[in-house]
């Protein structure tokens, strides 16, 4: 941030004037609860999933900021690397071929490809670069206020794009290696990030060209097939079903000041491991920690 420019970012949480400031999106009534928390903060999708998870997890990275472990799952490894090799593809002229990915994974080890290309291979089909299309950013961070909660919304959709009928899109994609949703009803339920991105518009946002069109695309990919799922943002049904589960979702997480450790075999690949109080009590005391499910 400079003397005439703001840059939204996570951190501003920390910034006390975060409810005044013109880069932050309003989103008012974002996460649908009543009251401010005990402080401001910041929060993703994706960390209301840690949190669900363990809520020290949450605590001990994002609150705390203590130093994190290199470690990961091979799932999120594997997520990562589609997720970062499809953003430098489309950042190119045409559309994805599974060819046109050669050059955007040599910096992987033989592994890593091995693991990533039977997803890749299945973009081309939903590629949405094409014809009349705009890209406008791959990986693009919105930020916005939500007032009556205290909270700093952060989304990070993986592609915003005009389409050639002149609708703004945001796309989301997920890797797996289970059995891929049915419906949108399904996907809806899976992903978080699917009410997560919806509840942005119900809660005013339009968009870099301020657009009154609007449409949520989810691509899930596996080894073997890709699907797409859509939903058009101007459904009013949908928009109340979004900030339903988001309110639902974000409620423990926005009230809780305790942040209990929630013992599993996700421990394996915590990042914060080593300053979990629980995990550090089991280590004294020799035992095992007895996960809870």
């Amino acid at each position: 941030m400079s003397a005439q420019t703001a840059i939204p970012g996570y951190s501003c949480k920390d910034c006390k004037i975060a409810g005044l400031c013109d880069s932050l999106e309003s989103l008012d009534g974002f996460l649908g609860q009543v009251n401010p928390g005990a402080c401001t903060r910041s929060v993703s999708a994706r960390d209301i999933e840690v949190y669900e998870v363990c809520p020290a997890q949450w605590h001990l990275s994002n609150s705390s900021f203590l130093p994190r472990a290199d470690v990961s799952s091979a799932a999120s490894s594997r997520g990562v690397n589609v997720h970062r090799t499809l953003a430098q593809a489309h950042s190119g002229v045409g559309r994805c071929t599974p060819q046109s990915f050669d050059d955007h994974i040599s910096h992987l080890s033989d592994t890593e490809i091995l693991e990533a290309r039977p997803f890749l291979a299945n973009h081309p089909e939903n590629c949405p670069v094409g014809d009349g299309v705009q890209i406008i950013g791959s990986e693009v961070s919105i930020y916005g206020y939500d007032a009556q909660a205290d909270i700093v919304i952060a989304s990070k959709p993986d592609l915003v794009y005009v389409d050639a009928c002149g609708t703004l899109v945001i796309r989301e994609t997920k890797t797996t290696t289970k059995e891929i949703p049915e419906t949108e009803a399904e996907a809806f339920d899976k992903y978080l990030a699917v009410p997560w991105l919806i509840n942005l518009f119900g809660s005013g946002y339009k968009g870099p060209f301020h657009s009154e069109v609007a449409r949520l695309e989810l691509e899930v990919m596996s080894p073997t097939e890709s699907r797409l799922f859509s939903w058009d943002l101007d459904d009013h049904g949908l928009l109340r079903m979004a900030r339903k589960e988001v309110r639902l979702r974000a409620r423990d997480w926005h009230n809780d000041s305790a942040w209990k450790a929630r013992p599993g075999n996700h421990c394996d690949w915590c990042p914060v491991r080593k300053w979990c109080p629980e995990v550090r009590a089991a280590d004294d005391s020799g035992s095992e920690i007895e996960p809870r499910y």
